[in-house]
């Protein structure tokens, strides 16, 4: 044995790294961090680019365009219909002749509308399947939509150019734009199920956005994806993407048109750009705050994919998934995903013979030192959820929603709460053990953990096989020195870095506060990997560096409290609602949205100290702040029943709804007690079962009531037939709504600062009435 001095401890001879080592990891790790923070899209191409290439700039002239006077253009507007008519001369103008095909889609949900898809067909070389190009052209009613989704339509327009004046590929593709994707993914779902044009479908390409900026993303893939991933692959010039994210995204509840056609199986890829999150379904989602970049990465994308998908076999598409990640957005490594579990063995069997080699130089591996490093990624992914958490309450004053408009500081804050954390670890750890016992444990942990997530989870495995594999295969060729040593623990860990970095650095964009929990607690994983480099080290690295880290954590926290969390470019979602009872004349404004509410907004109006339950259908747990207001005087929506009848313990329903002022979108609500068994809308079956899950049909909870609800209502009104299993009487409610407000909301509008806005559905006035049924 070697007694080092003072602090350091004892260290086996030949056991310490090479002093230069935990330093050359840091720069790396210092450099794997720059690199990640230039993955952007590439730059913007003018309009002046050769006729071959997408251009943002001619696709920005389509889109202002399609644009127009930046208003909403909800599904079914006025302003939807001239959009449509845009879209539909554009597509003339490239000498296409495109259709409009309207049907009325329905949601699990209870969402019906009348909506028109506009298909247009660029012909293959073979007959057969053909690549469907999806994007939607309507938007929320609170913002004019240019980067979701009309961006996407400008994309698809300029890729339409594209490839009409270039040779046929070898399949023909179908361009659609869709309306009523944000009321429920109607359109999508009404294509699918009613178009004849769906028979021809072989594959999909979408476009979505959920942001402004960024680079566009393949985020999510359908059906077996090892050929529809290698088709976009081999064509993109910017590729970025790999498999952890259609892993991760198939747990969130997020829905796009893609949805519809993944739940029938058919493969697809899915493009979105996701950067600026607190300017989507905002009056900020305009042509200012879009990136052209963006746009320009989007259409690449678009073209990229759909060309690597016609000239592929759609009648027999191959099977299998697909492991897969980019380097630096050039190239793409992948692999089949059974192929995961194979390599998670090899890497063990190649770390365990690397470490037989380093054991018959006489240096002790299976002690302690191997035990504290197998523990070491684990106790730093333990330790950092704790600090993370208590970061995260501290922090949550100042996120009143799950994104800030001046993140800096707090994604700062946890990014060094995790080097300061993890270097501690791995310096407590080191403190009296040599580096190859660290260096198996961890080593050895990483590999096994690469085999049961190849086994579990493959398109994830990735992030831990290959730096596991390096590990292996450097311990095997430098571990007959110390310096060889020393290179072998380096060399993995800033592999590990370059692959998790990135990936890392979406994680606020894509969950706000609580992805910045999750990095921190996946960065201190990744720095587990330096804990080999610990093995010996001087108080500088073991004590003073991870203090100083903490330190600056504290003092970003600090910082990021001390921020306005909210500005007019990052909005914070307050929406006025005016609201009347047409039995009573009751009136009432009601502000939806926060905390916080703007103080201004509180004192112009009578609201109450209090949040109360606003409306008789309100969930259990929805507290809103009301205020008494005049009278609208407006007529209220009626819910006729045209014929009622009783067979098999069913009742039969034939109900009229109709919107006395002429509001295009109303609501029926059905009581908690009711059972429901079927429901038609002008003839259109509302799919009530599904059990959940993606596009599947909601679960009501316990105490909800259950809207059915048409965006469209024709000027006649509309038929419902529903078929209930009970047979008693029942209060039922009825609204329509409308996207405005009545003069007597006007001084709260007024009062609405700078930094707040309606989001999503926006503004509106709705008049309710009670109906027996």
């Amino acid at each position: 044995m070697e007694v080092q001095g003072g602090s350091r401890g004892v260290v086996e001879p030949g056991a310490r790294p090479a002093g230069w080592g935990l330093a050359a990891a840091l720069v790396l790790f210092a450099l794997a961090l720059l690199l990640a923070l230039q993955g952007g899209p590439p730059p913007a191409k003018p309009a002046s680019a050769p006729a071959a290439e997408f251009s943002a700039g001619r696709a920005q002239a389509v889109l202002r365009d399609l644009v127009g006077d930046g208003a909403p253009h909800p599904v079914g507007s006025p302003a939807a219909a001239r959009v449509r008519e845009r879209i539909l001369a554009e597509l003339r103008s490239l000498g296409l002749t495109p259709e409009v095909q309207e049907g009325i889609g329905c949601s699990p949900g209870g969402t019906c509308a009348r909506v028109s898809n506009v298909l247009a067909r660029l012909p293959g070389r073979e007959p057969g399947k053909s690549v469907l190009l999806l994007a939607h052209y309507d938007s929320v009613p609170a913002g004019p939509g240019v980067s979701d989704d009309l961006a996407g339509v400008a994309a698809v327009l300029e890729a339409a150019r594209v490839l009409k004046a270039a040779p046929p590929l070898r399949h023909g593709v179908l361009l659609l734009l869709d309306e009523g994707e944000e009321a429920g993914l109607l359109g999508a779902r009404e294509f699918l199920e009613q178009s004849p044009a769906m028979a021809e479908v072989g594959a999909v390409v979408n476009l979505e956005a959920r942001g402004t900026a960024g680079p566009s993303l393949l985020f999510e893939t359908s059906g077996p994806d090892a050929w529809t991933v290698g088709g976009f692959v081999a064509r993109s010039e910017h590729p970025f993407t790999n498999s952890v994210f259609p892993t991760v995204y198939q747990y969130l509840p997020n829905d796009t048109d893609l949805t519809v056609f993944k739940r029938r199986g058919i493969s697809g890829l899915n493009f979105a750009f996701i950067q600026r999150p607190l300017q989507y379904h905002s009056p900020l989602d305009n042509l200012a705050d879009l990136s052209t970049a963006s746009l320009q990465h989007h259409g690449e994308n678009a073209l990229a994919a759909v060309r690597g998908l016609a000239d592929g076999d759609l009648a027999r598409p191959p099977q299998g998934k697909a492991v897969y990640f980019d380097l630096f957005h050039s190239v793409v490594v992948r692999w089949p995903a059974g192929l995961s579990p194979l390599l998670g063995l090899l890497a063990l069997a190649l770390i365990l013979g690397a470490v037989f080699l380093v054991r018959r130089r006489g240096l002790p591996v299976w002690g302690a030192g191997f035990m504290l490093g197998f523990g070491a990624p684990l106790s730093a992914l333990l330790l950092l959820l704790v600090l993370g958490i208590i970061f995260q309450i501290l922090l949550s004053p100042a996120f009143p929603a799950p994104w800030s408009a001046n993140p800096g500081p707090a994604i700062a804050a946890f990014w060094l709460l995790a080097l300061g954390g993890g270097l501690g670890l791995a310096g407590l750890m080191g403190r009296r053990v040599g580096l190859p016992g660290l260096w198996a444990g961890v080593w050895v942990f990483w590999a096994l953990l690469g085999l049961l997530v190849g086994i579990a989870l493959p398109g994830i495995s990735y992030l831990i096989l290959v730096p596991a594999l390096v590990a292996g295969l450097c311990g095997l060729a430098l571990g007959g020195s110390p310096a060889g040593r020393t290179l072998a623990a380096v060399l993995p860990a800033f592999v590990a870095a370059l692959l998790w970095l990135e990936i890392l650095g979406l994680l606020y964009a894509g969950l706000g506060l609580n992805g910045l929990l999750v990095t921190a607690v996946l960065l201190a994983v990744v720095l587990s990997t330096l804990t080999p480099l610990m093995a010996g080290v001087g108080p500088w690295a073991r004590r003073w560096l991870p203090l100083a880290a903490l330190l600056l954590a504290v003092v970003c926290l600090i910082w990021a409290r001390m921020m306005s969390p909210f500005s007019p470019k990052s909005p914070h979602d307050v929406a006025i609602l005016a609201h009347e009872d047409a039995a009573s004349g009751e009136t009432r404004l009601v502000l939806r949205g926060g905390p916080p509410i703007p103080p201004p907004m509180l004192k112009v109006a009578a609201f109450g100290k209090e949040r109360v339950s606003p409306f008789p259908w309100s969930p259990p747990t929805s507290r809103l702040f009301v205020s008494p207001a005049p009278p609208l005087g407006a007529p209220g929506p009626e819910l006729a029943v045209l014929a009622d009848s009783t067979a098999g313990g069913q009742r039969h329903l034939r109900l009229r709804l109709t919107s006395g002022r002429g509001a295009r979108a109303a609501t029926v609500l059905i009581p908690p007690q009711v059972k429901l068994s079927s429901v038609q809308v002008d003839g259109e079956a509302v799919p009530l079962s599904g059990g959940g899950g993606k596009a599947g049909a909601p679960r009501r909870p316990a105490g909800w009531w259950q809207p059915i609800t048409y965006l469209t209502i024709p000027a006649q009104g509309a038929i419902l037939d529903v078929v209930l299993d009970t047979t008693e009487p029942n209060d039922w409610y009825v609204y329509d709504h409308t996207y405005d407000l009545p003069p007597s909301a006007q001084g709260v509008k007024a009062a609405r600062p700078a930094w707040s806005a309606a989001l999503q559905d926006g503004d509106g006035t709705f008049v309710s009435r009670k109906v027996r049924i």
